[in-house]
């Protein structure tokens, strides 16, 4: 251990005797708390204690005012910051330092670069070139200079001079490709991607820039070509297949199009999510397109085929499934997914969706639960379980959803709507009638003309004869926004009669009676009405037929026997 902190203070001498040597007239002087906080300072930047480094750095100069090195990596730290004004004052005191410096320099360069100061950086870049010709990045510097600054020419010239000096390489020629191309000096522009191709014939990439350079000039027997020399090379590559599907395309070929684009989803050239992608675009087009619905089930088949149980193409056949509107098999191509990836949510939402939709409930309470186990934070899921719940007869459980649902940030305001609501009519059948008041005043608060929960609430509150004109006027709200609704007419006949009304109640059932005659509820409540005015006679024979049509009251049966009013 000795033995190595012996050689970083060496070292760190070392590193900082040019600075000390550098300034005329000046001796060394061994400071020991400087070395010591400039090894804190490194080992504090090597942890990522950014702050602490810079407070460090900083020390040093204090300790040292002609230490380099600390300038140098205040400047540093301050690029990290985003302060380049800073940065290249403190750059700018390191090279005064230590002039020499090619890694002062190449900073200052890069500073200069990043606040747009072209001219000042082209400046440094020459500088370092002549210092050190041997550096290729130097020199790529100075040619993207010349390009940020519109100097086409000084630019090519010196893309030139790399090639010359160290040899062809394939940025710099696809760099004057780019110029050229800019300045519609296209067979310069192809000559640099020929040049790339002389240098490895079998490089596949060249080849397919030259014919995409080609095709751009609307040059397309010379692209063509190149596709067949393509070919020739690998006639089963993915890139040279698609490359091809466009090229046909282009040209409104479509069944050679769709020829190469089957090779190229049949390769592993290309991966599965620009093959997803592709398909998806087609998607879009291919409504009124028979050939193209064709071709795209042809594509789906070979990624069912070369991605077996694949989630991602899982997921794509679901939603075309669901497009066309086949939810039932869409349903098993969710399943299939949760199985294979259970951590995706939205698939776990849609398959939520068609249970309820379907009123599959055994499931959709299974399934919610399952997807609440990996998104315990999702409110939705816990509406979907309290629905099954519901309609399970697990009421205490449903309960114990909403009341968890929400605790939980809700952003959106319809389902914060459809919580409450649903909480509401949980809690009336639980018979917390208090409770269920409550959450009915929330969805109210949040929507005050929402007609479900005005007719609901008012027609509960009617039931315990509590704050009757409440909900007459709640009830009242109802008929205003939908005349004609025979549930709601028939709330509003329930609230007048229990007001002891029994005129306008008359008036308001019948209306509901004539609009929906099958409604064992809607007709018994026509015969509570029809006994309590006086006419007996019309109102057994109201029971009676309200009897005969399905589920009423739990009193309806007793009404029919004993042919009285039984409340």
């Amino acid at each position: 251990m000795k033995h190595q902190t012996l050689t970083i203070l060496t070292l760190l001498f070392l590193l900082n005797a040019p600075f000390v040597y550098s300034q005329k007239k000046k001796s060394v002087i061994y400071n020991p708390e400087y070395t010591h906080t400039l090894i804190e300072a490194n080992r504090q930047k090597i942890l990522g204690n950014f702050e602490v480094v810079r407070s460090l750095y900083e020390k040093c100069i204090e300790l040292n005012p002609n230490s380099a090195v600390a300038y140098y990596e205040l400047a540093s730290y301050y690029i990290q910051q985003n302060n380049l004004e800073k940065a290249i004052t403190y750059a700018q005191k390191a090279i005064a330092l230590s002039p020499n410096n090619l890694w002062y320099q190449a900073l200052m360069g890069v500073l200069y670069k990043q606040n747009r100061q072209f001219s000042k950086a082209n400046k440094i870049y020459k500088k370092l070139i002549q210092k050190d010709p041997t550096r290729i990045d130097f020199w790529y510097e100075l040619a993207y200079l010349y390009m940020y600054t519109g100097k086409l020419n000084k630019a090519i010239q010196t893309f030139d001079k790399i090639e010359n000096l160290f040899g062809l390489d394939e940025i710099l020629c696809l760099e004057k490709e780019k110029i050229y191309t800019y300045r519609k000096e296209y067979q310069k522009a192809n000559n640099e991607i020929k040049k790339l191709i002389q240098s490895n014939p079998n490089e596949i990439r060249y080849l397919g820039m030259l014919a995409e350079s080609y095709v751009s000039q609307n040059k397309m027997e010379e692209a063509q070509q190149i596709y067949t020399q393509m070919l020739s090379i690998d006639s089963l590559n993915g890139l040279v297949n698609l490359s091809l599907a466009d090229f046909y395309r282009i040209q409104q070929n479509l069944n050679k199009s769709f020829y190469h684009l089957r090779l190229a989803y049949k390769s592993p050239d290309i991966d599965i999510d620009t093959k997803i992608k592709m398909l998806i675009t087609l998607t879009n087009y291919a409504e009124k397109d028979i050939m193209l619905s064709h071709e795209i089930d042809s594509l789906l088949s070979i990624l069912t085929h070369v991605y077996p149980n694949n989630a991602k193409v899982l997921t794509l056949q679901a939603d075309l499934l669901l497009r066309s509107n086949n939810p039932n098999k869409a349903y098993d191509k969710l399943y299939q997914i949760t199985l294979l990836d259970p951590s995706r949510y939205i698939i776990w939402e849609q398959l939520l969706m068609i249970e309820y939709l379907q009123s599959q409930w055994d499931s959709l309470y299974l399934h919610s639960n399952k997807a609440i186990e990996y998104f315990p934070e999702q409110t939705n899921l816990y509406y979907f379980k309290a629905l099954a719940a519901q309609q399970l007869s697990k009421l205490q459980e449903a309960d114990e959803a909403l009341s968890y649902a929400e605790s939980l940030p809700i952003q959106n305001k319809d389902l914060e709507t459809e919580i409450y609501a649903l909480h509401g009519e949980i809690l009336h059948a639980l018979g917390k009638n208090q409770q269920s008041d409550q959450a009915m005043e929330k969805v109210l608060q949040l929507d005050k003309n929402n007609k479900i929960v005005l007719n609901n609430y008012s027609y509960y509150l009617s039931l315990r004869s509590d704050s009757l004109d409440k909900a007459e006027r709640m009830s009242l709200i109802c008929i205003e926004l939908e005349p004609n609704n025979p549930t709601f007419l028939d709330t509003y006949a329930w609230v007048l009669y229990k007001q002891n009304k029994l005129e306008k109640a008359l008036e308001y059932i019948k209306k509901a009676y004539l609009l929906q005659k099958n409604n064992a509820l809607i007709i018994e409540h026509y015969g509570d009405i029809l006994y309590k005015t006086g006419n007996i006679e019309q109102a057994i024979e109201m029971w009676n037929e309200a009897y005969k049509t399905g589920k009423g009251s739990i009193y309806l049966e007793q009404k029919v026997i004993q042919k009285k009013l039984i409340e």
